[in-house]
């Protein structure tokens, strides 16, 4: 990890996370599934963490070995029982189908190998992409109650302040009066790349700002300001302006339906950013169109330029497109292996029908979101689905500056939200059912009742 989390013992901690997710694999099966769910979630931003073990037997796939032994635990005690129901389970398994059959057209356009064998990147790149489903659906799974959810939240925050503590050591002394390109970070997150870092935490921002108003726990609501007080400090000097917008409007969204006092703050900001922001920051944003040759600076310029030409590929298969995770390998424009967005992306590969099915799957995530937070009475449930269905609105706003979709260090917290909100309303219907017997057990009980008491009458 970068700057060995500070402690001194950089030389034993890999090993120690290595036996340590083996622990958790084995307790997950023999043991609760949750033992290896809380340690998964704590290792999915730490990329360059992950790295570090990757030497060990089985190492480089830890994340594959924790969420395998967790569904193995779950099948193992009440099979597909275990799962609660969804509709967007059944648009997930067709992003499945559809990713892989898109992966073989791919193979035959750049005319290489069939994606068969877990050697081949293309093949690995597809698999690493659909573990975040799978995550999400082992998440729902091995979660019981709404205890087991804030737990969970909990162990989510930690990981987030490692993040943070991370990237504000590697910083620490960095000169910050002007911007650079030399003083970016991307801290544990690795080669998601410092845009993607800034996602993360944009993301964190969105939902733990919004979780924090629904909390009572005074312990908790301390630990989100201050996690919140350093994902602030590390969001702005990540210079990502993609980031910047991302999450101004996901917490204008929590803010319309949770804390409408918040947007006159968000209002202030926007009109005075260019006095209360520090310098460099202000720098970074106005650098991004030169006004005095009316020209967009080089990193902005090139955006465009891979915009026009994702487009002119569009246009030559709009349907089905080149095939999933063909661009990178093109060699379109100078040295970029992406889009520089992740719609342009999925038309380019996936055309129409991938874009269709992308924004259906985010569309029902943030329903599902919202549906927990009108129907659910508990404040701590509520905060959840609202916190969701803004992250949701964070998300899709990054992925127009970048892909930030297919990174697990970046978006696998939405897929664990995701199970989390699933989880939630499978709560709300059991608890509704429980209710509904008690309510008809109490009818037929009043009316034996009733008859008894007209007997004992005519008697």
């Amino acid at each position: 990890m970068t700057g060995e989390w500070g402690t001194g013992l950089g030389v034993y901690i890999p090993l120690t996370i290595y036996l340590t997710g083996c622990l958790a694999a084995a307790l997950s099966i023999f043991w609760k599934p949750q033992a290896g769910l809380y340690f998964l979630v704590l290792l999915i931003p730490l990329q360059t963490t992950r790295d570090r073990i990757g030497h060990f037997p089985l190492g480089a796939e830890m994340v594959d070995l924790l969420w395998l032994s967790i569904l193995v635990a779950l099948l193992m005690r009440g099979g597909l029982t275990s799962f609660p129901r969804s509709p967007l389970l059944k648009w997930l398994a067709v992003l499945a189908v559809l990713t892989y059959s898109s992966l073989w057209l791919g193979s035959l356009n750049l005319g290489i190998q069939l994606p068969i064998f877990i050697s081949d990147p293309r093949f690995s790149d597809w698999k690493n992409y659909m573990v975040m489903p799978m995550i999400c659906f082992v998440v729902a799974g091995a979660l019981k109650d709404t205890k087991d959810i804030k737990y969970l939240v909990v162990f989510m925050i930690l990981a987030s302040a490692i993040v943070n503590w991370s990237f504000f050591r590697s910083t620490a002394g960095r000169d910050f009066s002007h911007f650079s390109y030399e003083v970016r970070d991307a801290g544990v997150l690795g080669y998601a790349g410092v845009n993607g870092f800034a996602a993360f935490v944009a993301q964190s921002i969105v939902f733990l700002s919004t979780l924090y108003f629904f909390l009572r726990e005074r312990l908790l609501r301390l630990a989100i300001v201050i996690a919140l007080g350093f994902s602030v400090y590390c969001l702005l000097f990540s210079f990502s302006r993609g980031a910047y917008f991302a999450c101004l409007l996901g917490v204008s969204f929590m803010a319309l339906f949770k804390q409408k006092k918040l947007l006159l703050g968000i209002l202030v900001l926007v009109v005075t950013w260019q006095v209360i922001l520090p310098n460099a920051v202000q720098e970074r944003i106005n650098m991004t169109y030169d006004k005095s040759d009316n020209t967009l600076e080089p990193s902005a310029g090139d955006r465009v330029m891979l915009w026009e030409d994702a487009i002119g590929l569009f246009f030559r298969s709009p349907v089905m497109g080149t095939g999933f995770d063909t661009y990178q390998f093109m060699h379109r424009v100078g040295y970029y292996k992406d889009t520089h967005n992740y719609y342009m992306k999925v038309i380019v590969e996936m055309g129409l029908v991938g874009l269709f099915l992308l924004l259906v799957i985010l569309i029902r995530m943030f329903l599902l979101g919202f549906q927990l937070f009108r129907r659910a009475e508990e404040p701590f449930l509520q905060g959840l689905g609202l916190g969701f269905a803004a992250l949701i609105v964070c998300t899709a706003l990054a992925n127009l500056f970048g892909d930030r979709w297919t990174y697990l260090q970046v978006d696998g917290y939405m897929w664990v939200l995701l199970g989390c909100v699933m989880r939630g309303i499978s709560i709300l219907s059991e608890d509704k059912s429980r209710r509904a017997i008690g309510l008809e057990g109490a009818n037929i009980t009043s009316t034996q009742d009733l008859r008894q008491n007209e007997l004992i009458g005519v008697t």
